[in-house]
């Protein structure tokens, strides 16, 4: 007992400060009382009922989502159980991902160091918020969290079987997130070399698994809906964000979110029509409106940047505590600055890693390359505060805790001792 306390010292504090911390979250946001505060929440709820109810896919929400949400189903749970069900996948998710951040963060420093930069992720204001919330974001950074840390074990010990549950993580991600796709197809073509190395090893069975799931929600969606495709979402998406604030522009309109009469009439059309319209509006606006295009995707990019936690923008006092309001705006406030400086420092550290190591990539590169991934692919939509950022906040933390490590000042504290 006192050798695995001794080793796994600091993975315990980690779940008690953890533990501690979303308690007195709770208690002081009132979050586990709020109900459902998102509307994707519902369509997450409905994609799980459809897959385990009425055995079909969803429009929007892929079937690994729905699979992991919708477990109540199977044992004749109420849609309600679904919402309560989500904060336990959640919370084992959080927890998770901090125990996986320290193992990768022990790689750049002291094991001392690596826990104090993992409670900096525990206290990251949104990703607590979204524990609570039948959401993506909770789960889709456990997966790529978990991937990351088995392909740091593959660039340490060149096992395939690594590799190959690493890609399959993150193949299977774009069934949580769909606009991982791009980014699990490019790191995916990286290591192509090595996936047909071992075509043969039993390794690879993750591989063909995960593709397998993505063959089975392409053809469901193209037999239920006309398109082979993962999901609808990404046309929607553009049509009703970026698109819509793009026209706005042009016409010297104010852009809302609410009352927008382009996603209403795309949400009217059937959904190869949804697809249909959305392309061809995407061309003829990068033909004709290019300029305002570009102005709205960026303005999307900012807003992403700058904005805090929605949710913590809306909870409400149920039980009349006269502190709520100040805790209210004061971890709003807090959500919003560490979008603004977490965001900004992962762009710049994220870029510097990227052209440090492009010419011999390692595990910092793929971590410098997702970040900047999400940054890009966050100026599609808007509205959203700080949600769309959140996943990339651990892996600024690794970038930055590998940097001071670097440096003249910080590295006799930071550096681990060689192995």
């Amino acid at each position: 007992m006192k050798l695995f306390l001794q080793k796994y010292k600091y993975h315990i504090f980690i779940l008690l400060i953890g533990i501690i911390w979303i308690s007195v979250f709770d208690f002081i946001t009132q979050m586990s009382s709020q109900g459902v505060m998102h509307s994707d929440s519902y369509n997450y709820q409905e994609s799980a009922k459809n897959l385990y109810v009425f055995l079909h896919g969803h429009i929007y929400r892929p079937i690994l989502m729905a699979a992991i949400t919708g477990i109540p189903y199977l044992f004749g749970g109420s849609d309600q159980s679904v919402f309560a069900f989500s904060f336990y996948v959640n919370s084992c998710c959080w927890f998770a991902s901090f125990l996986f951040l320290f193992e990768i963060l022990k790689e750049f420093v002291k094991p001392k160091i690596a826990f104090v930069f993992t409670i900096f992720a525990v206290f990251i204001i949104g990703n607590t918020v979204h524990v609570f919330h039948l959401l993506t974001e909770t789960i889709y950074q456990f997966f790529i969290v978990l991937a990351v840390y088995l392909l740091m074990k593959y660039y340490k010990t060149k096992d395939f079987w690594y590799l190959s549950l690493s890609l399959s993580l993150l193949l299977s991600s774009m069934l949580i997130k769909p606009g991982s796709k791009f980014l699990a197809i490019v790191i995916t073509l990286y290591f192509i070399k090595e996936i047909i190395r071992n075509y043969k090893s039993k390794s690879i069975i993750f591989i063909y698994g995960s593709l397998l799931l993505i063959g089975i929600q392409c053809v469901g969606m193209k037999y239920q809906f006309g398109n082979f495709t993962i999901t609808y979402i990404d046309s929607v998406t553009y049509y009703a964000y970026v698109g819509s604030k793009a026209v706005c522009i042009k016409d010297s309109k104010e852009y809302s979110q609410k009352g927008n009469p382009r996603a209403d009439y795309l949400f009217s059309q059937e959904a190869i029509d949804q697809k249909r319209i959305a392309g061809e509006d995407f061309k003829n606006q990068l033909q004709f409106n290019t300029l305002n295009l570009v102005k709205a995707y960026f303005s999307d990019v900012k807003e992403n940047t700058v904005s805090g936690n929605s949710c913590l923008d809306e909870i409400k006092d149920f039980k009349n505590r006269s502190y709520f309001n100040f805790w209210k705006k004061l971890l709003f406030d807090v959500s919003k600055w560490q979008n603004r400086l977490f965001t900004s420092l992962g762009f710049v550290l994220a870029v510097f890693y990227l052209l440090k190591g492009y010419r011999n990539p390692n595990l910092l590169t793929i971590i410098s390359f997702f970040i900047l991934y999400i940054i890009v692919l966050s100026g599609i939509s808007c509205g959203q505060g700080d949600r769309f950022h959140l996943v990339t906040f651990p892996f600024m933390i690794v970038l930055l805790a590998k940097c001071l490590s670097e440096t003249k000042r910080f590295k006799p504290f930071f550096a681990p001792l060689q192995k």
